[in-house]
């Protein structure tokens, strides 16, 4: 396979999942006590779940798009007897 269109590949999984952090990140700042409010030293209790959340989501999209990487494609199943 061509080494730029892995590239391209890698980049969009990469762009596309740093989407869905900021996205998420925006949510949880949305929230009373966010980036508005400073404390001192210790994240909020919310940011350790959100972050673990967000990992499990992206590592599962990078499970599931890369899935297409096979060395045979999947061959489509006969209902029925071939006419």
């Amino acid at each position: 396979m061509n080494p730029l269109l892995q590239f391209g590949r890698k980049f969009r999984l990469v762009a596309f999942a740093a989407g869905c952090w900021l996205a998420a990140g925006a949510a949880a700042f949305a929230q009373a006590g966010g980036a508005g409010e400073k404390t001192e030293g210790s994240p909020p209790p919310y940011v350790i779940p959100y972050a673990l959340v967000i990992l499990c989501i992206g590592l599962g999209l990078a499970i599931v798009l890369n899935s297409a990487k096979r060395r045979e494609r999947a061959k489509p199943e006969v209902y029925g007897e071939p006419k």
